[in-house]
């Protein structure tokens, strides 16, 4: 899915329009020889690092200074596991999402499937949508890569 700037104005009220900008317009390079010597100082036990001078830790405020998450305020997730949730999503997104064999939630392809291609009558309310599910597809793409099927 491709950005859109008619997404901009909705993003930036939710706050998430720093992180939006950083996987969306570009990836940050990667260095493999770098991630790959933090992976071997990793103790997943105590969730840090260890290296010869001691030990370090990743903070939230560390975390929320690297991909612009903000870390105040109200979450903007729900769960899946109350009543009601398909009508929730049906509210935000216009449809209720494919189950597809999981028991909650929609998978990345039906969002791809389903939001990939503006309509050539936006309105207002449709932008938001897509909005919305551009979000869904970006935070399903970047922060929950393992759960993509």
């Amino acid at each position: 899915m491709e950005y859109d700037k008619r997404y901009t104005e909705y993003i930036r009220k939710s706050g998430l329009l720093p992180f939006i900008s950083l996987v969306s317009c570009s990836m940050p390079k990667m260095n493999p020889c770098v991630i790959m010597a933090l992976i071997d100082q990793w103790l997943p036990e105590t969730h840090t690092f260890h290296f010869y001078a001691g030990e370090m830790t990743v903070t939230l405020q560390e975390v929320s200074l690297i991909t612009g998450l903000p870390i105040k305020g109200h979450p903007i997730c729900f769960s899946t596991d109350s009543d009601g949730w398909h009508e929730i999503m049906d509210g935000l997104i216009g449809r209720e999402p494919g189950v597809q064999g999981k028991s909650t939630g929609a998978s990345y392809h039906w969002i791809t499937e389903h939001f990939g291609e503006w309509p050539a009558d936006a309105d207002d309310e449709t932008v938001q949508q897509y909005t919305r599910a551009y979000l869904w597809y970006v935070v399903t793409w970047t922060l929950f890569f393992n759960r993509l099927v």
